[in-house]
């Protein structure tokens, strides 16, 4: 059996799936995701889920959880000058966040256009390599911001192509890094709360990680995607 716990402070897991391998799971926990945020009576945990583990890894279980700050801030404006884009990038990691990263990169991708033809773009921290190839920027932060805590990135690109229709919509840079021993939901495993029932002794290590997916910060000055559905009052 694992036990996840929650701080003092912490928001309620919500939307919380479970591998079939759950052998029994507290009501309160599956109706976890109906209750309000706000809502005192919102179960807040310790969360049990005994199983039986099947042989190959698997994923015990996955939820959501309300996050107050985001661990990287950032703004990202592209504007198109005369044949030439302008690029301006900053990011910002939160006073709240420790400053250790395995990896933590930056990506900008230039979709749909010719390939890059002239790049003039320079970074405070980090190194910045250009795939023309691709028409993609990766900017490599390494494993620690500065002691500021904030990066650039200014610059002008030209493409090999024509110079119409530079700025097309939709552009985003997506933060792609890997925390150690962090989760922003604060939810963690105690090893000594893994209780494993086998005839032979066992040794129960964990650990945690915090890695970004989809971390998209989209350009301020063009489009962002927006989706929208019905209303039910």
């Amino acid at each position: 059996m694992v036990t996840l716990t929650l701080p003092p402070n912490g928001s309620p897991l919500q939307d919380i799936l479970v591998h079939p391998c759950v052998t029994s799971l507290d009501s309160s926990i599956l109706t976890a995701s109906s209750v309000d945020n706000f809502d005192g009576s919102a179960f807040s945990g310790p969360y049990k889920f005994p199983f039986s583990p099947p042989l190959e890894p698997f994923r015990l279980c996955s939820y959501t959880s309300q996050v107050p700050v985001p661990p990287i801030l950032g703004s990202y404006q592209l504007k198109e000058e005369e044949t030439q884009l302008r690029v301006s990038v900053t990011l910002k990691l939160h006073e709240s966040v420790k400053n250790s990263f395995e990896y933590c990169e930056a990506h900008l991708p230039f979709f749909n256009r010719d390939q890059f033809g002239v790049v003039d773009v320079k970074v405070s921290s980090g190194q910045l390599d250009v795939s023309k190839e691709k028409n993609l920027l990766v900017w490599g932060l390494g494993q620690k911001f500065p002691k500021s805590r904030e990066v650039t990135m200014e610059g002008k690109i030209s493409f090999s192509g024509p110079t119409q229709d530079l700025l097309t919509p939709l552009h985003r840079t997506n933060s792609l890094y890997q925390m150690p021993d962090m989760t922003l939901s604060g939810c963690s495993v105690d090893q000594h709360s893994v209780q494993v029932y086998s005839s032979s002794k066992q040794r129960t290590i964990t650990s945690r990680e915090l890695q970004s997916k989809e971390y998209f910060i989209w350009n301020s000055t063009g489009s962002a995607p927006v989706s929208s559905g019905q209303m039910m009052l």
